[in-house]
C-alpha cells in the first residue's frame, strides 16, 4: 500500500496561486496572506523539486499546498499536485483534502487524501513535511499510500520518522523553484488529527 515515491501520479497546481502547465518561478512565490492571523497554524506555497531515486531519476514534481489548523482545532486546506517525465511531458496531476496540520517550528508535517474517483488510483494519500528554510532553501519529503485495501490514513505521520519499518527511508529534497510559508500558531494545537477508522493495509 505504501508507496516511496510518485510512480504514475502527480502534481499540479495551487488554488491559491492558480498554475497552468508548469508554473514560473514568479507564479510559484509562497502566500503569506494568513500567516499573521493569531492562533493559526498555516502552510502554504508551491514549490518545484526534482526526484532523484531509482526508477524516477530527473522526474519533476509540483506540490501546492494551502492549508491551516483554527484556534479551535480543525484543519482545513487543499493540496495540489503535478508529476513530469524528466523531458516535460505529464505523467498526471490531481487534487487532495488536507486532513491533518501539525507544525512545530518552521516544520510542517500534513496528511491529504485524494478523493476516491480521481484518477485510477484506489485508497491514495500524500503524506509530507516542509521544512521551511527562511533565506535558505526550503526542503520537502514526502510519501505516499495507494491501493491498499483499506482507505489511507487521514492523520498526521511524518513520512522521515513514522513510516511503517518495512518502508525505505524517504530523502530530503531542495525546492529548487517557489517556497512555502510555514507559521504555527502560538494559541493553537501544534496539530489536530482528521477522525480516525483507517489503518495501514498491506498491498
Amino acid at each position: 500500500m505504501f508507496r516511496s515515491g510518485v510512480t504514475g501520479m502527480v502534481v499540479a497546481a495551487v488554488a491559491a496561486v492558480g498554475v497552468a502547465g508548469s508554473p514560473s518561478a514568479a507564479q510559484a512565490q509562497p502566500s503569506e496572506a494568513m500567516s499573521s492571523a493569531a492562533g493559526w497554524s498555516v502552510v502554504a506555497g508551491l514549490g518545484h523539486f526534482v526526484y532523484d531515486e531509482p526508477g524516477t531519476v530527473g522526474h519533476r514534481i509540483w506540490f501546492g499546498v494551502q492549508a491551516v489548523t483554527a484556534p479551535g482545532g480543525s484543519t482545513y486546506g487543499q493540496f495540489l499536485y503535478r508529476h513530469e517525465l524528466p523531458d516535460g511531458t505529464l505523467v498526471g496531476q490531481g487534487r487532495a483534502d488536507v486532513t491533518c496540520l501539525k507544525v512545530t517550528g518552521n516544520v510542517a508535517v500534513f496528511t491529504a487524501i485524494v478523493p476516491e474517483g480521481q484518477g485510477n488510483v484506489r485508497n491514495h494519500g500524500y503524506y509530507v513535511k516542509i521544512i521551511d528554510g527562511v533565506s535558505e532553501p526550503d526542503q520537502i519529503v514526502d510519501a505516499q499510500a495507494q491501493n491498499g485495501s483499506e482507505p489511507p490514513p487521514t492523520r498526521c505521520i511524518d513520512p522521515e520518522t513514522e513510516l511503517p519499518p518495512d518502508v525505505p527511508q524517504r530523502p530530503r529534497y531542495p525546492v529548487l523553484i517557489g517556497g512555502y510559508t510555514v507559521h504555527g500558531g502560538e494559541q493553537s494545537p501544534a496539530g489536530v488529527e482528521a477522525p480516525a477508522g483507517s489503518h495501514w493495509a498491506r498491498p
